[in-house]
């Protein structure tokens, strides 16, 4: 964080814009440490098509030891790891699709 403050500082001083930095997505996943934050960081990655940092968060969900059961958006209860499961399921399928827009879909 210092070293992208001094960066941006420098850009100024230049007289050039300065834009907002914002992760990779695989950092995003490397600080992450909630299953839950992970498998939803997960499903929005590869529907954005950022597939490697989509496996990555799913993986580390896998691995993780899990005391807990997360509740599903249909009411089920599920262990963090079978979630993580089913989006390297959906992955491998190409299941995850980045988002089209109407004029795209004609």
């Amino acid at each position: 964080m210092l070293t992208q403050g001094m960066m941006a500082v420098a850009l100024l001083l230049q007289g050039a814009q300065a834009t907002p930095m914002t992760p990779e997505p695989i950092a995003m996943v490397e600080t992450q440490d909630d299953p839950a934050a992970l498998i939803n960081l997960g499903v929005r990655l590869a529907n954005a098509g950022e597939y490697e940092a989509a496996r990555a968060a799913f993986e580390k969900v896998r691995t993780m030891r899990s005391d807990y059961t997360l509740e599903t958006v249909d009411g089920r209860w599920v262990d963090p790891a079978e979630l993580a499961r089913t989006g390297l399921r959906m992955l491998d399928n190409g299941e995850f699709g980045v988002a089209r827009t109407d004029l795209a879909n004609r």
